[in-house]
């Protein structure tokens, strides 16, 4: 029986869903099914038989993609397949899989799956942390954004599984998925979440312009009359509202980067107190004895008395401001109302001597830069 022949289903558009659907397969049969068995069961057969069908599947995906969309556009030239009807299985496969794969990432935020504490991470230093503990450790702070997030992959996984809330469920998941790629790329999170991510942002973004009709017309229409005026005024306004942000950010970098030159990470290299050297170890008893000094390019600065770490409880922070012209600068801490004045003697580009009055007492200390921008 012949099929009436269809339009509108050009080449470019059977190559598309046909690539959407074999990596929809792919990750049915990786993701949704094997990760699955890897995490309930140790047989050791199940990775037996990951190892032995994964490669044949990805050779029938890639044979599927190459040739199905000519086969489909041979037998649609001839009438002989019902186009919009296979267009429409396709289609709701996709949407089906992506609401079956987001929503697990979802639903696991609810009970906390993901983004749990680890122990060890809590006693590590942030500068030895990798990306993705650091991404891991950030998430798992708040478990109210948790279930926000998933909240958002949950419902907008069930928008998907409606022809009629399909739009909604995609403008709802695409820049969760977006935001989760980029983190993933930039934050160096293990592949398979990666691979993972970037498939469902590929599937959204397919779902995304088969509704390209409807969302070309509610971008480009214009909602309220244009308000009476003179062009030239308007473009100047607009080049100031954004130019103006522009401008001031980076006079602020400009000014901070070049009145702040002693932004970095400083060792104090010894300490006299009252014309006597400090002990090496009084640091232990005594928070004042500050054996790091880190001074941040935007006015912040942290004095610590551990050499290995900064420990919140016993470090002093606060603001600071220098002055070039008698070489002097004036802490601030957070938790005492009198500031701090220091006299700086520059003795070298990476090395400084401080003097000032605690109380009673006269501080001196030679500090050595040990940052990453050692100026040579």
């Amino acid at each position: 029986m012949m099929l009436q022949k269809t339009d509108g289903n050009p080449y470019l558009a059977k190559l598309l869903v046909s690539i959407v659907v074999a990596i929809a397969a792919v990750n049915c049969f990786t993701y949704v099914l094997f990760s699955r068995l890897f995490i309930i069961s140790d047989d050791p057969v199940i990775n037996v038989i990951f190892n032995s069908l994964f490669p044949v599947l990805l050779v029938a995906a890639m044979v599927f993609v190459i040739g199905f969309p000519f086969l489909w556009q041979f037998r649609e030239n001839r009438g002989k397949i019902n186009s919009d009807k296979l267009q429409t299985l396709f289609v709701t496969f996709i949407r089906y899989w992506l609401a079956l794969v987001i929503s697990g990432y979802g639903f696991v935020k609810f009970f906390h799956l993901q983004f749990e504490e680890l122990f060890y991470r809590n006693d590590a230093t942030v500068g030895s942390l990798s990306g993705f503990s650091l991404t891991w450790n950030y998430f798992g702070y708040s478990n109210v954004l948790n279930l926000v997030i998933g909240f958002i992959q949950v419902a907008g996984s069930v928008m998907l599984l409606f022809r009629k809330t399909t739009l909604l469920g995609v403008i709802m998941l695409l820049p969760v998925m977006i935001n989760i790629v980029l983190i993933d790329v930039l934050y160096g999170i293990p592949l398979g979440a990666t691979l993972n991510a970037i498939c469902f942002t590929i599937g959204l973004l397919y779902l995304l312009f088969l509704h390209w009709d409807i969302i070309r017309v509610i971008i480009t229409k214009q909602l309220l009359q244009p308000a009476a005026g003179n062009l030239t005024l308007k473009w100047m306004a607009r080049v100031l509202v954004i130019g103006g942000p522009f401008a001031f950010a980076l006079i602020m970098n400009l000014k901070f980067k070049k009145e702040q030159p002693m932004a970095g990470k400083w060792e104090v290299k010894y300490t006299i107190k009252n014309n006597k050297p400090v002990d090496e170890d009084a640091w232990l008893k005594d928070a004042a004895i500050w054996q790091n000094v880190y001074i941040e390019h935007y006015k912040s600065i942290t004095c610590s008395p551990n050499p290995f770490v900064v420990d919140a409880y016993r470090s002093q922070t606060g603001e600071y401001a220098f002055s070039s012209n008698n070489d002097t600068i004036t802490l601030k801490f957070f938790k005492q109302s009198k500031p701090l004045q220091i006299q700086v003697n520059h003795l070298s580009k990476n090395e400084m001597e401080w003097n000032y009055h605690r109380g009673d007492d006269t501080i001196k200390m030679v500090l050595v830069r040990r940052d990453s921008v050692t100026v040579d």
